[in-house]
């Protein structure tokens, strides 16, 4: 079962201050909290209204649909959902390793196939601006397929990272080198803009290398998570 104090605690996880508030998110779907679990990421409850199932018997609880319907953020819920403690966002950087950079990326569709791109490739670090959406949104979670349970996400003042760590710079940009020809080192960062904006300004000067992905058409922009993807796989 689970009480109304426990259904107004889980809703608020919804909102990303009291995810920084208590330190916890949610997860949903049996794959993804198992995944989570496997990753190391600490669970603290597990609400399912399947009653056989090999989560850790001291963590779950079951309960009924219409319970389930008043924690879940999905439109389509899964049959399962779990609180978990937030992962540490403490920032550090090893020296031969990549990171990609995110510059108010806002969607959280594009936030996590980001991340789940950056799981695929082996990067093992992404920074955020404070303008991006939060990691731990239910949507990204979901959309990032436990992967934020690989990569790790950290919310920071990206021009103090810059200015802390001598890495090449990498931005994506429209009046770049072409990044078929560019020759990328063993480390560095990839800078990622708000697919409408691009990268703020103040960010810009800090770009050692100025990349493009050459337009053939006539779309506007390029998705933010397909742009990664293809730098990523140039590393």
């Amino acid at each position: 079962m689970i009480s109304e104090t426990e259904i107004k605690y889980i809703n608020a996880l919804k909102v990303k201050k009291y995810r920084n508030k208590y330190l916890q998110f949610i997860a949903e779907g049996d794959k993804i909290i198992k995944e989570l679990i496997a990753e190391g990421l600490e669970v603290v409850n597990i609400y399912t209204i399947n009653q056989v199932n090999s989560f850790p018997v001291e963590f779950t609880k079951v309960i009924t649909e219409k319970q389930l319907a008043k924690i879940t953020a999905l439109l389509h819920p899964h049959h399962s959902l779990a609180v978990f403690n937030l992962p540490s966002q403490k920032v550090t950087i090893s020296p031969n390793e990549w990171v990609v950079l995110l510059d108010d990326i806002q969607d959280p569709g594009n936030m996590g196939t980001i991340i789940r791109t950056c799981d695929w490739f082996g990067v093992k670090k992404i920074i955020c601006s404070d303008g991006c959406v939060d990691a731990f949104n239910p949507k990204v979670v979901q959309a990032s397929m436990a992967s934020v349970g690989r990569v790790q996400v950290i919310e920071s003042v990206l021009l103090d990272i810059l200015e802390q760590y001598k890495f090449p710079v990498y931005g994506a940009v429209l009046n770049g080198k072409n990044y078929h020809e560019q020759s990328f080192s063993d480390k560095g960062f990839i800078l990622i803009g708000n697919e409408g904006h691009g990268i703020h300004p103040s960010l810009l000067a800090k770009i050692t290398f100025p990349i493009t992905i050459p337009q053939k058409g006539k779309a506007e922009s390029l998705n933010a998570a397909i742009a990664t993807a293809l730098i990523l796989d140039k590393l």
